[in-house]
């Protein structure tokens, strides 16, 4: 019975995850379009989502490097660096 409540929180897991980079590279594409209203609110959901997946994700820690570095770029208004991290390295972090 474990096993299968293992596994059942494996895919949910999972999904986050997919959902996540999905949210993320949509994110992403919404900033480099011009879309700066829609693309921040966007990019409200991708932390709310991103949140509680650090808690339990083993690349977290480095994760948790870059973010800074998002931040950054969102507080500086450099549309096309959040997108990069947004589009590249967010998602390849997720999966690894």
């Amino acid at each position: 019975m474990k096993t299968n409540q293992h596994n059942n929180h494996g895919s949910n897991a999972d999904a986050a995850k997919n959902e996540l980079s999905t949210l993320c590279i949509s994110t992403a594409i919404k900033f480099r379009l011009g879309q700066e209203a829609s693309a921040s609110q966007q990019f409200r959901e991708c932390i709310n989502l991103l949140e509680p997946l650090l808690e339990n994700h083993h690349n977290a820690v480095n994760i948790m490097k870059i973010l800074p570095e998002i931040l950054a770029s969102q507080e500086k208004h450099d549309w096309i660096c959040l997108a990069d991290y947004l589009e590249y390295e967010l998602p390849i972090l997720l999966k690894n």
